[in-house]
């Protein structure tokens, strides 16, 4: 099976509204790309939700009026962001690496690196809900580094990654296996942005 992003729109930014949204998105994709089967579900020690018993895994993520899920044998992660958000660089220093912080002084602007901030959290954000793990983690995240179009990460990485921007958003998914990574195909569901692949490891 080829895996899948869906993207679709939430009239609200309420997290609950969002949320259901998620389950809604989740339900069409499981028409689309499972053919209508509707594995049972759990919920992790950490509160990620996860098929039951599967050889699929799916992931879901929401900011601002967008909602994205991905779908893919083997298990998968996501996370978006709106790239006008405001960022606190005190968390970078808290919590990324010293190579990313780096990353983030190289850039040409204030706003170039508020920029790298939000694409680098994505890729942790989504490296952790892959493994079913918790944000209080992320330190544990390998790091990574955004060159051109790549996602420079240790090569004893086991994981493959990609970033994509469009829209006033950036989102970023996280496989188990390279094919997965690169026979992702991207579902609209409704009137949403375009998304331009911008880098994979």
């Amino acid at each position: 099976m080829e895996s899948r992003l869906g993207i679709v729109s939430s009239e609200s930014h309420l997290y609950k509204d969002q949320h259901a949204k998620g389950l809604e998105l989740l339900s069409c994709m499981e028409c689309d790309v499972l053919g209508g089967m509707h594995p049972k579900r759990i919920t992790t020690r950490f509160g990620r939700p996860s098929y039951a018993e599967s050889e699929f895994d799916f992931n879901i993520s929401h900011a601002r009026n967008l909602v994205i899920c991905t779908m893919a044998q083997g298990k998968t992660g996501c996370d978006i962001e709106y790239s006008s958000r405001k960022v606190n660089s005190a968390v970078a220093e808290k919590f990324f690496h010293p190579q990313e912080l780096d990353c983030m002084a190289n850039a040409n602007s204030e706003e170039e690196r508020r920029k790298m901030f939000l694409k680098l959290w994505v890729l942790k954000e989504s490296h952790l809900k892959l493994l079913g793990s918790s944000i209080a983690n992320i330190k544990e995240t390998p790091p990574f580094l955004i060159a051109d179009n790549r996602i420079l990460c240790p090569p004893e990485t086991p994981f493959y990654y990609s970033l994509y921007e469009g829209g006033g958003y950036v989102m970023a998914a996280a496989f188990e296996s390279k094919k997965n990574r690169d026979s992702l195909i991207l579902l609209k569901y409704g009137d949403v942005p375009d998304f331009t692949l911008t880098a994979v490891n």
